[in-house]
This record gives structure tokens, C-alpha cells and sequence, in this order.
């Protein structure tokens, strides 16, 4: 999901594109693909935004096997049908789905509250839809700074504060999981009102984590590293720029979206009760360069 300036990676000749790549070491399997997924999500009702596609889609379809009743929404109606049929085929009564801009706070909240509706109550909510519009800072315009914010951060602290009053008002404990990115911590060119953004979530997990821990709703964060994804679709296409990439990260590889769910499902499990307002940076090890 994340980029990193590919000119930062060249030789001083600039020929490091022609380089033989060294061989990435080998990958683990998930936990999903080891087939050892000790997650039982039966019971619970869980939310999550922007999960018509990428790490979001798999988080959703990862809980969704784990037995979890799952609410998802997405900014295009054919991609909530085309996700809820993938994953749930024809059964539908545990997969609610629905239009929504999360940057609009009248269609998040009543995405929410159809969520709420329609399974009884939100147990846990991931905080997945994202926007980004790589361009240098001289040129970006207020509407690209206002739909970057309005979706990476309104929209996520809404949210929270609309699952936060279903859990307290019910007096049950709740998980909150943000996903948030590597570039809250380091510097990519193009990427100034991105990287504020999740900054921000961040910071904003950790005043959550601190005020609503009484309450028994733990916060966390998920921060992926490069994740190839459709969002850099452009980057998959040109190998010379991804073995630039990937021989930047020290375990020498991009992430899977297996890998990003295994890390929210372990945050929003019992496995995880004595964590909140935390970061977890799933990133292959990119931030211990930038530190």
C-alpha cells in the first residue's frame, strides 16, 4: 500500500534498476495459510470500513470465516454485491453491506446504525478506508486535502465515537482497530497530507485507547508496510521499481494482506487483552531504517 521514492534506492550511477535482484529470503505462511487460524470471532458482530477490496476485503472475509456476523461498506454499491457473493454466497445472515462515504458523516452513520440494526450490536470495528493522492505539496488543492482528512480521519474518529456509544451504552468491552501506515513515521516524497493523516491516527488511537479504556474498549493501530495491492497496481507493473522496493526492506519482500489480517485479528482477540493504544507496525522491518 505504501511507497518509498524510488530514486532513494538508486546507486550513485543511477543503474541499480539494471542490478540482479538477490533472491528474497522465504516467506512464512500466514496463519490463514498454515491452516493453524486460532481465531473464534462466533458471536460477535464486527464493522469494517473500505472492505470491498484489498486489506479490508480480507479482513472482512477473514472474521466472516472466524464466525463473526460482519458489517462492510464501501463508497460503490456493485463492490458491497460483488464482495457480500464472494463471501457469503447465497446464506446473507451474517453479512450486512451498504453503500457509504465515510467522509460523509449522514451515510457513515447510517451504514453504523444499519449495522447496529441489523446484528444488535457493534463488537468490534476496523477502521480501514483510505484515500491518497500522491502529488507534491506545492500542488495539492484544498479538496485534495479535505477528502484525505475527511476520510482518513473524520471518518475514523466518527466511526469510533459511534461504536464506542453502542459498547458503552450496552456496558460490553470493544475493540477498536484503526489501520494506519509506516508513512505516520517516515518521509516519502508526495505524500505530506497522507502522512499527517495517519500521523494522526496514531495519536488519535492512543487518546482513545487512554479515555475509553475504563470503559473496557481497547484501541489499537495496524500500520502496514508496502503491501502490493490494487492501489499501487502501477508499481506491481514495472519490476525494476518493485525489486527497488523491495530490496530497500530488510526481510527483502513486499507484505501480503493475509499478513495485515492476521495482525487485526490478533488485536481484536482475546490474545490481545492487555494492549491498547498502541501501533503495531506490520512492516517488514522498514521503520527500523527511519530510526
Amino acid at each position: 500500500m505504501e511507497l518509498f521514492p524510488i530514486r532513494r534506492f538508486l546507486s550513485r550511477d543511477g543503474r541499480a534498476a539494471e542490478k540482479q535482484a538477490a533472491p528474497a529470503p522465504p516467506r512464512m505462511k500466514s496463519l490463514m495459510e498454515s491452516g493453524c487460524a486460532p481465531f473464534d470471532f462466533r458471536e460477535k458482530a464486527v464493522v469494517v470500513t473500505g472492505a470491498s477490496r484489498g486489506i479490508g476485503r480480507e479482513v472482512a472475509e477473514r472474521f466472516y470465516e472466524a464466525g463473526a456476523s460482519v458489517a462492510i461498506c464501501s463508497r460503490k454499491q456493485q463492490d458491497i454485491d460483488r464482495a457480500k457473493d464472494e463471501m457469503a454466497g447465497d446464506d446473507r445472515s451474517r453479512v450486512f453491506g451498504m453503500e457509504a462515504d465515510v467522509s460523509k458523516l449522514l451515510e457513515l452513520n447510517a451504514f453504523l446504525q444499519g449495522a447496529a440494526d441489523q446484528f444488535g450490536r457493534i463488537d468490534i470495528l476496523v477502521n480501514n478506508a483510505g484515500v491518497q493522492f500522491p502529488k507534491p505539496s506545492v500542488e495539492v488543492s484544498e479538496e485534495d486535502w479535505d477528502a484525505t482528512l475527511d476520510t482518513n480521519l473524520k471518518g475514523y474518529f466518527f466511526a469510533a465515537r459511534f461504536a464506542a456509544m453502542d459498547m458503552m451504552g450496552r456496558k460490553a468491552a470493544g475493540t477498536i482497530i484503526n489501520i494506519g501506515s509506516v508513512n505516520a513515521v517516515t518521509v516519502v516524497q508526495g505524500m505530506a497530507v497522507y502522512a499527517a493523516s495517519k500521523a494522526a491516527i496514531s495519536q488519535l488511537t492512543k487518546s482513545l485507547g487512554r479515555e475509553w479504556a475504563g470503559s473496557n474498549i481497547r484501541v489499537n493501530c495496524v500500520a502496514p508496510g508496502f503491501v502490493p495491492t490494487s492501489i499501487n497496481a502501477a508499481v506491481l507493473d514495472k519490476p525494476a521499481q518493485l525489486r527497488a522496493i523491495e530490496e530497500r526492506l530488510p526481510l527483502g519482500r513486499g507484505g501480503t494482506v493475509s499478513e495485515i489480517a492476521d495482525a487485526v485479528m490478533f488485536l481484536a482477540s482475546d490474545y490481545s487483552s492487555y494492549i491498547t493504544g498502541q501501533t503495531l507496525y506490520v512492516d517488514g522491518g522498514i521503520t527500523l531504517l527511519h530510526g
